[in-house]
């Protein structure tokens, strides 16, 4: 079982109990093939409702959610390099691993986060709905990833942010917010009333 496909199943449960305050936990589940039919059948220019992203409704009513937010949920992601000797043969693997802060100083052409941002905006922008990036390194919380104007948009419903933790990364031609999972659910208990398709 990939590790990917128990992450979109984590963050499926998660996000069904958050939309149903606690009550149910199989109102998301993961798309048809992590979203992967969505894009084959596009590139026919052929739609498949609801299964651009890795999380849709299994439910109808986890409809409003999926059809306003385009998830991807990834985990674990990393680099393997290799270890040379002098004569060029591979003596090792070490693996690299990735965080915000590659933004500033990885010498990647596009940091890990950076291409993971990259895919969820396209994918929004083919379904015209909110990206939506949720999370996790190895041994570390799920946190959620979205833009800064969707940001000001959520406080304009709830408040402003009452924690300290989020951060706001703004790199070449987009600005995001970082905040910890568990804490966006806190601090938004139900997101319906501000539920929003992106305008083209």
């Amino acid at each position: 079982m990939a590790k990917g496909g128990g992450f979109e199943r984590e963050i499926a449960v998660l996000l069904s109990k958050w939309w149903t305050e606690g009550k149910r936990d199989d109102v998301f589940y993961r798309s048809h093939a992590s979203g992967g039919r969505f894009t084959s059948r596009r590139k026919t220019g052929k739609d498949t409702a609801l299964q651009g992203g890795d999380i849709t409704a299994s439910d109808p009513i986890g409809e409003p959610l999926i059809a306003a937010w385009s998830i991807e949920a990834k985990t674990g992601y990393g680099t393997k390099k290799k270890i040379k000797d002098k004569d060029g043969e591979v003596v090792s693997k070490e693996t690299i691993r990735w965080d915000v802060l590659d933004f500033l100083d990885s010498k990647q052409k596009e940091p890990v986060l950076q291409k993971m941002w990259s895919q969820c905006r396209r994918d929004a922008e083919l379904t015209n709905r909110e990206p939506i990036l949720i999370f996790r390194r190895n041994g570390r919380a799920p946190c959620i990833m979205f833009t800064i104007g969707y940001y000001e948009h959520l406080k304009a419903y709830f408040g402003g942010w009452p924690y300290s933790n989020i951060l706001e990364v703004v790199v070449d031609d987009f600005g995001c917010m970082i905040i910890p999972l568990n804490t966006f659910f806190e601090w938004i208990p139900n997101i319906r009333a501000a539920l929003k398709r992106r305008r083209k």
